[in-house]
């Protein structure tokens, strides 16, 4: 078998399948190259050399960069690990009640949530506004914290809820007997087992609330609460044709999600995993 495997890949036919793979990661990872590249020249570098890197590098774009853009970056990082909190909270103790809580309602509720899923957010944009325009929430962090935590907490509820549902019995019945209560063991017995499950919904959850753009656009006008995904658009029109600059905000914004990756991804890979194996 190994050596009809190795004879496939192997003489003209081998070399082209590497090349045409060598290819397309050329053509995925380049955009990121440029934008890396791009951002350490100058104005007449960027002209005169617009494909290659060049030399000396411009380090001070990304100096001036986080100058301009750190009010615009502590937002994001404010709102998205407020809203990361919320959305995991919520998502573990309502995941835990619908999975071993029986109440009248419970699977007509559950079902009404996660059927929250299957509408796109664009409809719900304008009833969210009128709502949160109502309790003069406008133009504040609250205003991005609240509604993430309410839309976020779907999916976390749905993820968390199945897990749950399969853990065995008789641990709960243990700490049932030890003395705990419902939320003694969510605790003591749930949150343990459930790390890899719960860092999926935080690292889905930090993505997507890092990289909204609509919701800030229309609820946010002052830079002190402006998050990075609509500051930046106003960076680029004050450096105008400095693309140093503007591509070194560019990269800037895409390291916290590239450190997230980075250290997260084996957390992503096993909960993942564990959530296959329990279905």
């Amino acid at each position: 078998m190994q050596g009809s495997v190795s004879r496939k890949h192997s003489g003209l036919p081998g070399l082209l399948w590497r090349i045409g793979l060598c290819c397309i990661l050329l053509a995925t990872f380049y955009p990121f190259i440029f934008m890396l590249m791009t951002s350490l020249k100058d104005t007449h570098q960027f002209y005169h050399s617009f494909w290659l890197p060049t030399f000396p590098l411009r380090f001070e774009n990304y100096a001036q960069a986080f100058h301009d853009l750190s009010q615009y970056l502590f937002n994001s990082l404010l709102v998205t690990a407020l809203s990361l909190i919320g959305i995991v909270a919520f998502s573990c103790v309502s995941g835990f009640l619908f999975a071993r809580y029986h109440f009248p309602g419970r699977s007509l509720l559950y079902y009404g949530i996660i059927a929250m899923m299957m509408i796109p957010g664009v409809l719900m944009l304008v009833p969210s506004f009128v709502w949160v325009k109502s309790l003069n929430l406008i133009d504040t962090y609250w205003v991005m914290i609240l509604p993430y935590i309410a839309g976020g907490q779907v999916l976390g509820i749905y993820l968390l809820r199945g897990f749950f549902s399969e853990i065995d019995n008789d641990l709960f019945e243990a700490a049932q007997v030890d003395g705990s209560g419902l939320f003694g063991q969510l605790w003591h017995v749930a949150l343990p087992l459930s790390r890899p499950v719960i860092g999926v919904v935080a690292i889905v959850s930090a993505l997507g609330v890092w990289n909204n753009f609509l919701w800030p656009l229309v609820t946010t006008s002052s830079e002190e609460v402006m998050v990075l995904t609509v500051g930046i658009l106003r960076y680029n029109s004050r450096v105008g044709g400095q693309y140093g600059q503007m591509f070194a905000g560019y990269a800037l914004s895409a390291i916290p999600l590239a450190i997230l990756f980075i250290f997260s991804t084996r957390l992503f890979l096993k909960g993942i995993t564990s959530g296959a194996l329990k279905g």
